[in-house]
């Protein structure tokens, strides 16, 4: 008998040990969460999963041949996690969420005809931003911080408030599956015939006041102030630049809009301060806190009129948007009272987060080196085992958003493309 416990134990560690933290990460959310949700199935991809799929089968590459090989890796995964059978088109969709587009955050439902001419749901897939990263790179992707021209002066370290890593990566993972679970926003954006950008503001403050809360459910607390001057950041930087440069948007209103979709410091602060005062709410049913995040969205986020005049206001001469609307809420105060209101209220309002965002510093990029991940070195890794454990190493190294920044780009780049590089050993 003492054979065979042991013998169990040391399968079960070498199990263990072939799990990335990231893996575990999304292996706790997808059995304590995601699988418990009733009205369809949500996968999270485990990315790390998959790419050694990929790199077992030595799929990687382009071309249509190499696609549909990963395709249907994606098939058969899909069909693993959560029982849905996919088309060859619809893993081909996934697919790119696990190569060309594996870098970003993304929820991607699959719809199928349902009653009433409505499209519904037929499963909905998390793809989690790449793990190998940290808090500075984080920090940098999720404000657009390098984008050229975009922030001028701003620095990371003059940055006054910041997340930590691990709490940047579940706010993107819970915000995805946010998006998953709702019921409301995201569904009906997917039955218009043309999404227009204040509906998907909507969505956005829903997922992310949803993530909110459940932080605070899994003991991650406090995070709810620094989230949303995160974010006003953006609406203020990265919005300009958006509006400066509608070139690069090709005319797409989303684009152009960006900023002001992304404003959800409202939402963010008002479930924050309700979060300080019920603290023990987010212990309920995940329902109750849906129901939740709809009120707060009905509460705090930008109203369609609203929503619209702020844009103008960034994008045209500011004081003429503010007598035009001055005028209109006079003369037809049930339309334009509550929007003018909105509009002098972020003018005001946007620019205070800001103030306490942003300091005067200099970037510091020296730092220790963080030695960098060499070809020739994969190939000694001969099971997944063995080489899961070489990145999580190497990710641990990374984690250290003090080293010289650039072995940090460096590293991040070249973990990026490991799990290939190590598809190449003979």
């Amino acid at each position: 008998m003492k054979i065979v416990l042991l013998t169990a134990l040391v399968v079960f560690t070498s199990l263990a040990a072939a799990k990335s933290e990231f893996s575990k990460t999304v292996d706790y959310i997808q059995a304590t969460y995601a699988d418990k949700f009733s009205d369809y199935p949500i996968l999270i991809f485990d990315m790390d999963e998959v790419e050694a799929r990929y790199a077992q089968a030595k799929v990687f590459g382009k071309g249509k041949e190499k696609e549909k090989l990963r395709a249907a890796i994606v098939q058969a995964y899909v069909k693993e996690e959560v029982g849905v059978e996919l088309s060859l088109s619809e893993a081909i969709g996934y697919e790119t969420y696990t190569s060309a587009l594996k870098s970003g955050a993304y929820a991607l439902p699959i719809l199928m005809d349902g009653p009433d001419r409505r499209r519904v749901y037929k499963m909905c897939a998390v793809f989690p931003a790449a793990s190998n990263s940290n808090k500075r790179l984080e920090m940098e992707r999720l404000t657009g911080l390098k984008t050229p021209g975009a922030y001028k002066q701003t620095t990371y370290t003059g940055l006054q408030k910041k997340l930590e890593y691990r709490e940047l990566q579940l706010f993107s993972i819970y915000h995805e599956l946010g998006h998953c679970m709702d019921r409301v926003f995201m569904p009906e954006n997917y039955n218009t015939y043309e999404v227009n950008p204040h509906d998907v503001h909507l969505s956005e403050s829903y997922a992310e006041v949803f993530a909110l809360m459940m932080l605070e459910r899994e003991g991650v607390k406090g995070t709810g102030e620094t989230r949303a001057l995160m974010r006003n950041l953006y609406t203020q930087k990265m919005g300009k630049w958006f509006i400066d440069n509608p070139q690069n948007g090709f005319g797409n209103p989303m684009y152009l809009k960006g900023g002001v979709i992304y404003y959800l410091a409202p939402v963010l602060l008002a479930a924050d301060e309700f979060l300080k005062r019920k603290k023990n709410f987010v212990q309920q049913d995940i329902d109750i806190l849906l129901l939740k995040a709809k009120e707060f969205v009905d509460e705090n986020a930008l109203p369609s009129r609203s929503f619209h005049g702020i844009f103008r206001a960034m994008s045209e001469d500011t004081d003429k948007i503010i007598s035009f609307y001055r005028e209109y809420a006079q003369s037809t105060p049930g339309f334009f009272r509550d929007a003018y209101r909105d509009i002098l209220y972020f003018l005001d309002f946007s620019p205070f987060l800001l103030d306490q965002m942003v300091g005067d510093a200099e970037d510091d990029n020296r730092g220790e080196q963080i030695l960098e991940v060499k070809s020739e070195e994969l190939c000694r890794f001969e099971t997944k085992s063995d080489f899961i454990h070489y990145v999580q190493a190497k990710r641990d190294e990374l984690s250290n958003d003090m080293a010289n920044y650039f072995d940090q780009v460096k590293v991040r780049d070249q973990l990026n493309g490991v799990f290939e590089e190590w598809s190449k050993c003979p």
